[in-house]
């Protein structure tokens, strides 16, 4: 089992300011290099780290095994996390890290029905007691809802025609292969290229496909906002958050919560006076987002889509 190389550890850190003592969490574990690199950082660093992947909580654990003392790592959504640092009698933590995403592991994972390279079940849960698949979206979504999901979460130009090709398809027998999907999708374009002399690229399409149904079933951007949040409230002032996002949909909701919780008023301009009783709670740190080097780039190809973006908690220390 291998898991991605961490992105951008220099930057986390650099902008983290981990000092002796303090207690940080890492909402998204994955292998655990963040985490590793953070826990090295200083001195009696304590890390509450959460990760749905039960793979990941295993491989992570046996990485970290020599700060065991130091860590508490739950197999949990870091949706929870807020509910479980409440019973773990934490009131604050010093520093923040999310890394959004799929790791490698789980996208080269044949089991986890990530990818269309594979022939695999139509899986993709990150958390494997949830309910929701992607074959079962596949197949019982109405078009209107496969259209939707496709063209929102994957940006898809083509989502309306891969989603009536789909109900064509599971009208005859049921969806139930990564290689089934990948197939319709691709007779779909390359049938609706010939019909109207139009270029297509098929492997971008199913990317974009599979992007929106890995986002469906683990509702990835709808418990994004309310996490951040949680964790801007969660930190002590001083404190700061760091978060890693790798597509333009989470950086978007990244981008604009930041710039939200740093505004105070934020009533429109045709109100002559507040009403909204907004108060800023952080201020942004970077001011764009800070992307890998191309020396970074080059050692890790994978590097390249990914933005962090970090904010500081307002108030007075102590």
């Amino acid at each position: 089992m291998s898991y991605h190389i961490p992105v951008l550890v220099e930057e986390v850190l650099a902008y983290l300011q981990i000092k002796d003592n303090y207690v940080v969490m890492d909402a998204t574990l994955g292998g655990g290099g963040h985490s590793y690199q953070m826990l090295s950082s200083a001195k009696n660093v304590r890390l509450y780290a959460f990760d749905q992947d039960q793979d990941a909580v295993e491989f992570a654990s046996e990485r970290l095994k020599e700060y065991k003392e130091s860590i508490q790592i739950f197999n949990e959504n870091f949706k929870d996390f807020r509910s479980r640092l409440a019973l773990e009698r934490v009131n604050y933590v010093d520093a923040i890290l999310f890394d959004i995403g799929v790791s490698n592991y789980q996208i080269s994972n044949p089991e986890k029905g990530f990818t269309f390279m594979e022939d695999s079940p139509l899986d993709m849960r990150m958390d494997q007691k949830a309910e929701l698949t992607a074959e079962k979206i596949v197949n019982t979504y109405t078009v209107e809802e496969l259209k939707k999901i496709f063209f929102e979460y994957g940006e898809e130009n083509y989502s309306a025609y891969i989603a009536n090709a789909i109900e064509y398809y599971r009208k005859e027998k049921a969806i139930t292969r990564t290689s089934e999907l990948s197939r319709i999708i691709e007779k779909s374009l390359l049938n609706l290229s010939g019909k109207h002399n139009i270029e297509v690229n098929t492997t971008k399409s199913k990317a974009r496909i599979f992007q929106a149904l890995r986002i469906e079933v683990n509702n990835e951007l709808g418990i994004l906002e309310g996490a951040l949040l949680d964790a801007i409230y969660t930190l002590r002032p001083g404190g700061r958050l760091a978060v890693i996002s790798w597509h333009s949909l989470e950086d978007r909701i990244v981008k604009q919560l930041f710039q939200k919780e740093s505004t105070g008023c934020i009533c429109s301009k045709e109100i002559p006076q507040c009403v909204c009783n907004h108060k800023a709670q952080v201020k942004v740190i970077t001011k764009k987002p800070i992307i890998p080097s191309e020396k970074e780039i080059a050692e890790n190809s994978n590097a390249r889509s990914a933005k962090l973006r970090v904010v500081e908690k307002l108030g007075r220390i102590g």
